[in-house]
């Protein structure tokens, strides 16, 4: 089925510069390189269309407010591996209060359990590849077990989970890589 954001609800300048979609009846690993590949043409046509049509003069440059009035955005776009999608709760700071962001990879990841049904298990990471996963993308968090059981926080059992933040992570492995040789 196609989908795509820039064609279901254009955003941005997609309304005067539409895009084609890319599509293949096979849904295997070279189906889907063949398909990235033909999407690299497509996007080359729309920057030379967008290139060709860019009016004269200096470009400008529109400043985004430091503060954000309160209220809530949701805001999808297109990327390379599919719908990037956002939710935005802003309290009127210049810190939002919530930030929600679901990266296409985290969507593409269930596909793989049902691609390598009945493949070898060497084939797992040529089928891995041919989502073109963002690992990153999906970082969501982080549990530090140490060899003994302990959390970190001088609890030793196995009732639950302690959550770190990046600077605490940051710190744990300052202190305990600092002292050893590489």
């Amino acid at each position: 089925m196609a989908r795509d954001v820039r064609i279901e609800a254009p955003y941005a300048a997609y309304p005067d510069f539409p895009v084609a979609s890319v599509l293949a009846e096979a849904g295997d690993l070279e189906a889907r390189f063949v398909v990235r590949l033909q999407e690299l043409f497509e996007s080359f046509r729309v920057i030379r269309q967008i290139l060709d049509n860019l009016p004269p003069g200096e470009l400008e440059v529109k400043r985004m407010p430091r503060r954000i009035k309160p209220g809530e955005a949701i805001s999808r776009v297109e990327a390379p591996r599919g719908e990037l999608f956002y939710f935005i709760k802003s309290n009127g700071t210049d810190m939002p209060e919530r930030v929600k962001i679901r990266a296409p990879t985290l969507c593409n990841m269930a596909s793989v359990l049902t691609l390598t049904v009945g493949h070898h298990l060497a084939d797992v990471p040529m089928i891995l590849v041919g989502i073109d996963p963002c690992f990153s993308c999906n970082d969501r968090g982080v549990i530090v077990r140490h060899g003994d059981g302990d959390r970190g926080d001088g609890d030793h059992g196995d009732r639950g989970h302690e959550h770190w933040t990046w600077e605490r992570l940051r710190q744990y492995g300052i202190d305990y890589y600092g002292g050893q040789e590489r």
